[in-house]
């Protein structure tokens, strides 16, 4: 994605983001529905104990998103593992220019592989 994004003007990026933003899909599904619920409460509560935000603190109580908080409703499992999983190599790579997304590295930083299956599970399934 970093080759096409890279190029794009930021009234490029707001339309598509906007566009994007509006969908409604349907959720694939495919993810384990046994981690679901686990997941559900860490995306609902966080985890407060390991000072962990939960996720509908950001990106909604039904995970669609607002302002520069992606929508995570439908998202696809391997996906949402992938991100939460390399957030620190994937994100905030142009020096002189951190993104908004810096926000999110303690978070993916603090949640365990298990955390994050049950969290991307749960959201996979959400409309």
């Amino acid at each position: 994605m970093f080759s096409v994004a890279h190029v794009l003007r930021p009234a490029e990026i707001t339309a598509i983001a906007t566009k994007f933003h509006s969908f409604n899909a349907k959720p694939i599904g495919g993810a384990p529905k046994k981690l679901a619920a686990a997941g559900k409460k860490i995306f609902e509560d966080g985890i407060p104990e390991r000072n962990v935000a939960a996720c509908a603190a950001c990106h909604g109580p039904d995970a669609t998103g607002r302002d520069q908080f992606p929508r995570l409703a439908g998202q696809l499992y391997p996906y949402t593992i992938k991100a939460l999983t390399n957030w620190s190599s994937e994100r905030g790579q142009v020096p002189g220019k951190p993104d908004i997304s810096v926000i999110m590295a303690p978070v993916a930083h603090s949640l365990t592989k298990p955390e994050i299956e049950a969290v991307a599970a749960y959201v996979s399934y959400l409309k």
